[in-house]
């Protein structure tokens, strides 16, 4: 729109021809555009209105206002996920720099869609001159904001062009933010080279279960704890998807039964609920047609490979179509291996399945899952094709798959998958007990564990009263599997000594060499793991060597992940967390090789890394392994999944959310001592009595602490929250007490002795003895350095800052004051730390005069040791710096502790390792000690 003589709007012939190159050309010599009123049905300028209901989402809308600082934001996610509510709330709340213009472009616009921009940016006052793409009418300083809605839409090679060189020219006064469902064909690779591009997508906008508590409140919905967190699971944050369920609630009776009928996937409530319709209009209808037959076709996949996609589509062009899917609108996300494997979210999957029936037959259905079945078979993957045989009704490769490959079957541990319709077992199944074998791995796999049952109990029958050595047995690792799968260890044990014992008698009847191996490596994974349960340890690393070495030699892979699982838990249990870690992610890498990514082996190896970063005080990666672990699962049950449970009530307790730790245990308190494993049930008691310590009810701490003692009389947890109890009672010497039991009988896990090393010097600190809180504290750092343990220190900084600096030559220590000895029975064994210390501030001893001044000459005297004299002594604020370097205290809390600023401790720092010859702070604190300097 240009500025007719007599000042009324009028439109211009360049505007109609701005396709054409020519017209671009001509169009640079006509003046400025000055702005002026669009007409109403014209005017583009103003953000979209909000929804009736939505949340104001603070963590993105901060991330918009540090986006804004790049030229080039890309909000990018298929329809739903909140991308223009986003930008709009964020408008509405005045978070934009300066002036907003705001263009949605219509679909099919063409060259129209360059008058639309024009059109916004009048309206927004933002004069721009075509010729030199210049901000006009800019004030000094002055930045603007450009939202670009749905702009992919706009496929016209000139718009595209002019709108690079808008962004390019004006990309250090305005910042363009692009919302589109794909990735536009612009030059996004160059701006992402220069560090000129921020970009959103799902991963960013899918609601956090936060968010979705939030937004349900909104709707005036509420739910229970582990419903919003099953609604949060199905819906993987999905906004749309999470709005449509909840205005589904309004009104009704018992909302919770819509969250579980939903994840049980069934097609009638979603109909109901406006699921499938909005799927079905939304993503499907816009879809390109051989994009959704592919997804059509291979939505009854957890996991899909090009290889798949080739199988069951007859066609080519596999790797093509899932990078087309996962690079332009996510509706699938990359999950890596050797095949390349992608995944469809959860619920999109769902719906897709529900497409599916009402698109092919019953007989093409199974004729999809049986040639699922032959190229997992082919490409080594039995599990898989033991799913979809079943599932495609073809009895005889069941049975086959079965004989070739029960130790993995049997002994990898049971997968998530979701329940499915599938035909029914033959007639004759009673009289083929391998086949009845192979459907109770079916029913343990999607958590079916009476059908599991039923089945072992048909497939003993039918092999008879004497059934033969090989028969024999394969119905003892199916006993195995069956103990597994329900997590009794004692039970597993014995089952794993039958089987053991039946593996020696057929050794020599064997089809396949490598089953042999295969099953004795199952019977000692299984005592590895029923050792780990009960905290023998060494036991366990026995075991464990013996298995790993059988699984490794036989080839089976799933036993190599069982394996590393087992390893990651039993050295996460000696507080070898490196080590844990490491187990850990090769755990997660062998499944995904094997294009599983819903398994317990998963869930599990997620919460050994979350324990990992908890102790290594990283609680934002704690909180996003733990939500990883509950994705591993099909069906959501984190109350009724203890580890999960007792998990999530750790992290939230490390992040003072008592109100949400009781609400995570509430389900777990008020079982008896014994009910759960030994590990859960002093985890959860020693929580129990941390939260009643914060709460001033001492009485009721102590009666928790003792019946936890009473039953598992070799805890160390309940004892470390005893010792916090007696510092919270002002009784230190109880307290250095209960440590030195525990340290003196040598806990099983380094985080164990280093949380009582540091109750220990804080005792000792109370006591008066500084020098024997300093040495404690020292030690306490030694041990925690190699493996970065944080946690035993957050929360203690003063005091440890106090006793570092004092030094301890100079210190006396005062006599301890005698205390009666705590009646409890006090011993250690290797548990797993279950809550940070609770900190008691404590009024320290105040020095005299003398003694400060003794402590001054002191802290000179170090910096020129007897001995081995420095050629350069350091100054006393290098030596005081020094003292905190040996510490886990970051510069800034240094800077905090001194009372300057972090500069000034940098500068000092940095002398420090000059006058000593280093580079790390490592090699400084190791240097000082052998100068003697501390």
């Amino acid at each position: 729109m240009q500025s007719s003589q007599h000042g009324g709007p009028r439109e211009s012939t360049l505007d109609k021809l701005a396709h054409n190159d020519a017209a671009e050309r001509f169009r640079s010599w006509t003046g400025p555009i000055r702005p002026t009123e669009a007409p109403a049905t014209e005017r583009r300028g103003d953000a979209p209105e909000l929804p009736a209901v939505h949340l104001a989402r603070d963590r993105l809308m901060e991330q918009l206002d540090a986006a804004v600082s790049h030229p080039v934001t890309l909000l990018c996610a298929p329809t739903g996920w909140g991308k223009t509510v986003l930008v709009a709330s964020w408008i509405a709340a005045g978070r934009a720099p300066g002036r907003a213009a705001y263009v949605r472009f219509e679909a099919n616009c063409g060259a129209g869609a360059w008058r639309q921009l024009t059109n916004a940016l009048t309206a927004a006052g933002i004069a721009v001159d075509p010729a030199t793409y210049a901000w006009s009418n800019a004030h000094h300083y002055e930045r603007a904001v450009v939202v670009l809605d749905d702009l992919h839409h706009v496929a016209n090679h000139t718009v595209l062009r002019r709108l690079e060189r808008l962004i390019t020219r004006l990309g250090d006064r305005i910042s363009f933010l692009i919302l589109a469902r794909t990735e536009p064909p612009l030059s996004l690779y160059r701006w992402r080279v220069r560090g000129q591009l921020n970009e959103l997508r799902t991963d960013h906008l899918a609601l956090t279960q936060d968010e979705v508590t939030g937004l349900a409140d909104g709707y005036g919905v509420r739910l229970a704890q582990h419903f919003r967190y099953a609604l949060w699971h199905v819906t993987e944050g999905w906004p749309a998807a999470v709005a449509v369920i909840l205005s589904a609630m309004v009104g009704r009776h018992e909302p919770e039964r819509l969250v579980t009928d939903i994840i049980l996937g069934e097609a009638g409530l979603n109909e109901e609920v406006g699921l499938s319709e909005y799927v079905r209009r939304e993503i499907l209808q816009h879809l390109d047609p051989e994009i959704r037959e592919v997804m059509l076709r291979t939505s009854i996949l957890e996991t899909v490979c090009p290889g798949l996609v080739e199988a069951l589509t007859g066609g080519r062009g596999g790797a093509r179509l899932l990078a087309q899917m996962s690079r332009a609108n996510s509706l699938a996300s990359f999950y890596g291996g050797s095949h390349s494997w992608y995944r469809y979210r959860r619920l999109l999957r769902a719906m897709l399945r529900a497409e599916l029936r009402t698109t092919l037959s019953f007989a093409e259905e199974r004729a999809l899952h049986r040639a699922a079945a032959g190229w997992y078979a082919a490409n080594g993957l039995p599990s898989d094709a033991l799913t979809h045989a079943i599932a495609g009704g073809d009895w005889v490769s069941t049975e086959r798959l079965f004989l070739q490959y029960w130790p993995e079957l049997a002994g990898s541990g049971p997968r998530a998958l979701t329940t499915r319709d599938g035909p029914q077992p033959p007639h004759d199944i009673a009289e083929r007990p391998m086949l009845a074998f192979a459907l109770a791995l079916s029913c343990r796999d999607t958590g079916d564990m009476v059908g599991m049952s039923a089945f072992i109990r048909l497939g003993e029958r039918g092999l008879g009263e004497a059934p033969g050595t090989l028969q024999a047995e394969l119905l003892a690792a199916m006993r195995l599997a069956e103990a597994a799968a329900t997590e009794d260890p004692d039970r597993a044990h014995e089952t794993a000594v039958r089987l053991l014992e039946r593996t020696e008698d057929a050794a020599g009847e064997h089809v396949f060499a490598d089953s042999a191996d295969a099953a004795r490596a199952v019977a000692h994974l299984t005592f590895a793991g029923a050792a780990v349960a009960g905290g023998r340890l060494d036991e366990a690393d026995a075991e464990l060597e013996r298995g790993a070495d059988l699984a490794r030699k036989s080839g089976f892979n799933l036993l190599t992940v069982q394996a590393n699982r087992l390893r990651a838990v039993a050295h996460l249990s000696r507080g070898r967390l490196s080590a844990a870690a490491a187990c850990a992610r090769r755990v997660l890498d062998g499944c995904r090789d094997a294009g599983i990514a819903e398994s317990r082996n998963i869930s599990y190896a997620r919460l050994v890394l979350a324990t990992v970063c908890r102790e290594r005080g990283q609680l934002d990666e704690a909180r996003f392994h733990i939500e990883e672990s509950v994705n591993a699962n099909a069906v959501p049950d984190p109350n009724g999944w203890v580890s999960g449970s007792i998990a999530l009530a750790l992290l939230l307790f490390d992040r003072g959310d008592h109100a949400g730790v009781l609400e995570a245990l509430e389900p777990l308190m008020d079982t008896g001592a014994g009910v759960m494993p030994r590990y859960a049930d002093v985890t959860v008691r020693a929580l129990h009595a941390d939260l009643c310590l914060l709460d001033g009810r001492m009485d009721q701490a102590h009666t928790v602490i003792a019946e936890a003692l009473r039953h598992w009389p070799g805890s160390d947890e309940p004892l470390l929250a005893l010792g916090r109890l007696h510092l919270a009672e002002g009784r230190p010497a109880a307290t250095a007490q209960v440590a030195e039991r525990i340290l003196d009988e040598g806990p099983g896990s380094l985080v164990t002795a280093v949380s009582a090393t540091v109750q220990l010097a804080q005792a000792l600190r109370q006591l008066g003895d500084l020098a024997g809180a300093s040495e404690q504290i020292d030690q306490a750092l030694r041990m925690a350095g190699p493996e970065g343990i944080r946690r035993p220190f957050d929360g203690h900084a003063g005091w440890i800052a106090e006793v570092l600096a004092s030094p301890p030559v100079l210190t006396p220590p005062r006599q301890r004051d005698p205390e009666p000895a705590d009646p409890e029975p006090l011993a250690a064994a290797p548990v797993s730390p279950a809550a940070s210390p609770v900190a008691s501030p404590v009024a320290s001893p105040v020095a005299s005069p003398a003694a400060s001044s003794a402590a001054q000459d002191g802290l000179a005297a170090w910096s020129a040791p007897a001995g081995e004299p420095m050629p350069d002594p350091l100054t006393e604020k290098e030596a005081q710096v020094l003292l905190y370097l040996r510490s886990m205290l970051s510069v800034a809390e240094i800077a905090a502790v001194l009372s300057v600023s972090t500069n000034t401790v940098k500068t000092h720092v940095r002398h420090v390792y000059r006058k000593l010859g280093v580079s790390r702070r490592r090699d400084a604190v190791r240097r000082a000690r052998e100068l003697s300097l501390i």
